[in-house]
């Protein structure tokens, strides 16, 4: 009996453990259906069929899994690369700061969340858009990339821009064009990165062309002592996006983020008045009614609707 006990022991000790195997999640961007490229313009997007070109492209990610027959998922272990994963989180950069994304971007891109995941049989995939609270209210200045992107940073109250898709309608992007040239305003002014903080400062409604239509998602109503500060409690309107994929190969199946379908009922060429341009995701914005809720996101009372942001091909 002793003999077998150790036998047993043994076996277990020697036995190899359970395999990871690396997985590979790709992803891609199109405006409107039509792939995303600085280079280019986008028609028919909004309520008002407006062309427009995009100036940036970006969001981050987290919790990415790979989906098991039973519905259990399991983590991807990420890569920890030094650029564009951290811990279980990922930026996903589609501008290439060429062409109409040269005054906010920069050359490098990903499109891909690389890792390990146990060794199983999966038919799924799941992730999360935005950052969890722990890695959100933090200073970009001390933390390692990607949560060094200041370009996606709102402050530290209210922490990352999880989504980032700035759209302008060419007709004001030619009349911007114009003016830098009587006035020498270049189109880096209009495009800045803009704040949380300066959103509840109010922009006038009217026409959006002098700002362009953004498209920002990220935590609002962030209880803290100033603005710059951290909150200590998760903000009452987390705005995390869960992702689900219950058919997903990761060898043949790409995740395809499309802002045109969120947006299809809103007019690129008008602001509500005294808000930000485009929806930041700020609470009593009437550019946001109808676009929150296309992200899968309760808003103001409206109830969350279908996901239509990220798709699979």
């Amino acid at each position: 009996m002793r003999s077998s006990i150790i036998a047993s022991a043994f076996a277990l000790l020697v036995s190899p453990a359970i395999a990871d195997e690396a997985v590979t999640i790709n992803f891609a961007a199109d405006v409107g259906g039509k792939p995303f490229s600085c280079a280019e313009t986008f028609p028919d997007i909004g309520s008002g069929k407006t062309t427009m070109s995009v100036t940036d492209f970006r969001l981050f990610v987290h919790d990415a899994a790979l989906v098991r027959a039973d519905g259990s998922l399991a983590p991807i272990s990420l890569e920890q690369d030094g650029q564009w994963q951290y811990e279980n989180a990922a930026l996903l950069d589609f501008e290439d700061g060429t062409a109409a994304c040269s005054s906010s971007g920069n050359s490098p891109t990903n499109t891909s969340l690389r890792g390990t995941v146990e060794d199983g049989e999966y038919v799924g995939l799941a992730f999360t858009i935005g950052l969890p609270f722990e890695l959100n209210h933090v200073d970009p200045t001390v933390m390692p990339a990607p949560l060094n992107t200041t370009g996606m940073f709102w402050n530290w109250q209210f922490g990352f821009r999880f989504m980032q898709v700035n759209m302008v309608p060419v007709v004001a992007e030619a009349a911007m064009a114009g003016e830098a040239m009587g006035a020498g305003h270049g189109e880096g002014e209009a495009h800045a990165s803009h704040g949380e903080g300066d959103a509840h400062a109010g922009h006038g409604g009217g026409e959006a062309g002098a700002m362009g239509w953004f498209l920002h998602l990220g935590s609002t109503l962030c209880a803290a002592n100033s603005q710059t500060e951290a909150p200590t409690s998760p903000c009452a309107n987390p705005n995390l996006v869960t992702v689900l994929f219950p058919e997903f190969d990761p060898a043949s199946n790409v995740v395809v983020f499309d802002p045109g379908p969120v947006v299809a009922e809103a007019d690129m060429t008008v602001n509500a008045p005294e808000t930000a341009p485009g929806c930041m995701s700020f609470p009593g914005d009437a550019d946001c009614l109808t676009v929150m809720t296309k992200l899968g996101l309760e808003y103001d009372g409206v109830d969350a609707g279908e996901q239509l942001f990220a798709t699979v091909r």
